[in-house]
């Protein structure tokens, strides 16, 4: 215990051996704030984001996420996420495909970029031909979500190499200058670049979300960073919930303000709405 004492005083300085005795027995867990503090004690034991769920596979990290929590963790938002009616959708009937194995790879991406210039300043667009390469390319992780054939929505993601995400995040560099020299493999540490999102429900959503959630876990050891680049105040939001902080901000010339968030994964894993989403099934009472 004294360890926990060092690591953290102002959560574990009260901390006696019949409280730690029910953590380890599961009788009761920890509050949300202490859980956060406990795994970034282990982060730093491990040199691990979340040690206990460092040999997940994908579908095993999926399995421990709790969708209510997911939900939480989205939040409301009206503007990436229309309001289809949920309860007609059937959460086991979603189902998840990488873009480049979709047979409707060209109408998804010709959707995409309606919603792409709508949301994203002239100066950030980027050409369809370029989604296109970047959707086929194997590192990226371009996901669509679709119900009984039709597609419900999508969330793309760019695997970078850590310079090239600082030049993105720091504006020396443009989104359309990308090439595929720039993209990390996973036998490399690289950087999760969020690019796009969109759902016409909020349980396509919540599907999507876990995708992306059990993909950071599943490679955390090889995740740097996660961040990206909006205009959209939705957008931040989702950023802050996250757990993502403003890294910089620049103005167009028509007065437009662009900003960058960014966060390693170390942070982005040990957050309270993470931890609420991962730990939820826990069947043991948080204490009082």
């Amino acid at each position: 215990m004294s360890q926990l004492y060092n690591h953290d005083i102002d959560h574990f300085g009260g901390l006696d051996t019949s409280t730690l005795s029910k953590w380890e027995r599961s009788i009761i867990k920890p509050k949300i704030a202490k859980q956060v503090s406990l795994i970034k004690y282990f982060q730093k034991l491990s040199g691990i984001a979340l040690p206990c769920w460092s040999h997940f596979t994908i579908s095993e990290a999926e399995e421990s996420i709790c969708q209510a929590g997911m939900k939480n963790l989205i939040g409301k938002n009206k503007v990436y996420i229309c309001n289809f009616p949920s309860n007609i959708i059937q959460m086991d009937e979603l189902k998840i495909f990488n873009l480049r194995h979709s047979e409707k790879i060209n109408t998804l991406l010709e959707l995409n970029m309606d919603i792409h210039k709508e949301f994203n300043h002239p100066s950030t667009r980027i050409s369809i031909e370029q989604f296109k390469a970047w959707a086929l390319h194997p590192f990226n992780s371009f996901y669509t979500c679709e119900y009984k054939g039709t597609s419900l929505g999508y969330f793309f993601s760019l695997r970078l190499k850590p310079e090239v995400f600082d030049k993105l995040l720091n504006f020396e560099m443009r989104k359309d200058e990308i090439t595929i020299d720039d993209f990390a493999s996973y036998d490399e540490t690289g950087t999760s670049f969020m690019l796009s999102f969109f759902s016409i429900s909020n349980k396509s959503a919540v599907t999507l979300f876990i995708r992306y959630y059990a993909h950071l876990i599943a490679n955390q050891n090889n995740i740097k960073e996660i961040g990206g680049i909006t205009k959209m105040d939705e957008a931040k939001k989702f950023g802050n919930r996250m757990n993502l902080v403003l890294h910089k901000s620049t103005a167009t010339n028509d007065g437009t303000v662009i900003e960058s968030y960014r966060q390693d994964i170390y942070n982005v894993l040990a957050s309270e709405n993470v931890i609420k989403m991962i730990l939820a099934k826990q069947e043991c009472p948080e204490e009082t």
